[in-house]
């Protein structure tokens, strides 16, 4: 997959070009059907299938009191993208001077002349050009005067209500990363650098991967049940600030611990944890005796768990 930053963007015109526009952040069931139904188009003309997307949320330039926190970066949404075999994304920096542009413009400086689209593809709720203005009935009136097709994608369903960005987060938030992995169509994953520790886990008998999360939202801290890398194996990670053994801790750390032998993981790797199952809220304990007692309690736990559900292979 080709990966063209900027503004105004530059995209090698060859064969058609279907375009799907958004921030699609967590790439979630939703999003997913718009995609594939950009993918479906451009196959149908032998063209190239690209999603238009944002290097941010809007709100954090426009109102950032008001921003969410994103549910993936930047690197995550693009290596969902190359997974759903998208031929190309384009990434906008979304700054002042990109808001600023009425939608009309919007369409006809990137969509036609820059992509040259053939055909655009939206999601029902999407909103862009200065005060949201252009949607999906907006490219469905300009397409015939300006020469491209527009498709509006309808709203998938999960009991009853639309899968949304702001639906996931809300459950990510409240660590109910099992119903937020429902709705994304796959795992909760955390994205982060690993970092050297102490060695105090490995001293206990736990010794685990230490990982400085990158991603925004940060689900409940606590114990969850994990898939880890490399392979996808099995595990029990607590996320939070180890409140026991470094109290005053302000930054956030994901300690996981694999189930059978440890993985290679140097530090400063890039690698992603994928949360399965919240387990029990992060809590402070008395000594490192009793901290030592919970974690052999949660191993089995988390074993029991992966094992029984086959959610650990």
């Amino acid at each position: 997959m080709i990966v063209v930053r900027g503004f105004p963007p530059r995209l090698p015109a060859r064969r058609p070009l279907v375009a799907a526009i958004g921030v699609f952040d967590g790439v979630h069931r939703g999003h997913r059907a718009v995609l594939a139904e950009t993918l479906r188009r451009a196959r149908a003309i032998g063209g190239r299938a690209v999603v238009v997307t944002f290097d941010r949320h809007p709100l954090d330039t426009l109102a950032p009191h008001a921003a969410p926190r994103c549910l993936m970066t930047l690197r995550q949404r693009l290596e969902r993208f190359r997974g759903l075999g998208l031929d190309a994304a384009v990434v906008l920096p979304f700054t002042r001077r990109v808001a600023s542009l009425p939608a009309e413009d919007f369409v006809e400086r990137v969509l036609v002349r820059r992509l040259r689209a053939a055909e655009v593809v939206v999601g029902w709720d999407f909103h862009f050009g200065r005060g949201g203005t252009g949607n999906g009935a907006l490219l469905e009136r300009l397409g015939p005067r300006l020469g491209f097709r527009a498709a509006v994608m309808g709203p998938v369903l999960d009991r009853g209500e639309p899968v949304s960005s702001s639906r996931i987060r809300k459950l990510v938030a409240l660590g109910r990363v099992a119903e937020a992995g429902r709705l994304l169509g796959r795992p909760v994953a955390i994205e982060g650098k690993v970092v050297r520790g102490r060695r105090l886990a490995r001293r206990l008998g736990f010794p685990t991967i230490n990982i400085a999360p990158a991603n925004e939202l940060l689900p409940r801290f606590g114990v969850y049940a994990v898939r880890m890398p490399p392979g996808g194996r099995p595990g029990v990670a607590n996320l939070g600030l180890r409140p026991t053994v470094e109290p005053g801790r302000h930054a956030p750390l994901l300690e996981v611990h694999a189930l059978g032998s440890p993985p290679r993981a140097p530090a400063g790797s890039l690698v992603e944890t994928e949360l399965l199952r919240f387990m029990r809220p992060e809590k402070a304990f008395p000594d490192l005796a009793a901290l030592t007692r919970r974690i052999g309690k949660d191993v089995e736990a988390a074993r029991r768990y992966l094992t029984n559900d086959n959610r650990g292979r």
